[in-house]
C-alpha cells in the first residue's frame, strides 16, 4: 500500500515540477518536497499511512530548523495540501 502512494506522490509532485519550470517559486516548493518524500520513502513505511504521517513530521520538524521564510513555508504547506488533496490523503485540508 504504502508504495503505490509513495509512487503517486512522486508522480503527482514531478509533473507539478516540470509544469512550474516557469515558476521558480512553485519549482522550489516542488523540489522541497520531492527531497522531503525521498527521505521518508527510503525509510520504507509500513504503510500508506505511516508514509504520510512521517512526511508531514519531516515537513513539521524541517520548518522549525530551516531557516526558509514565511512565504516559503506557507508555499510549501500549501502545495503539500494541494498534492495530499489530489492523492486523496486524509491529510488534505
Amino acid at each position: 500500500m504504502s508504495e503505490a502512494l509513495i509512487s503517486a506522490t512522486e508522480n503527482c509532485l514531478l509533473t507539478r515540477e516540470q509544469a512550474a519550470l516557469d515558476n521558480p517559486d512553485e519549482l522550489f516548493y516542488c523540489s522541497y518536497l520531492i527531497s522531503h518524500l525521498n527521505l521518508v520513502a527510503a525509510e520504507l513505511p509500513e504503510s500508506g499511512e505511516a508514509f504520510l504521517h512521517n512526511l508531514q513530521e519531516s515537513l513539521d520538524n524541517a520548518f522549525s530548523v530551516d531557516q526558509l521564510s514565511d512565504q516559503d513555508k506557507s508555499g510549501i504547506k500549501s502545495l503539500w495540501n494541494e498534492v495530499c488533496g489530489e492523492i486523496g490523503s486524509p491529510l488534505a485540508s
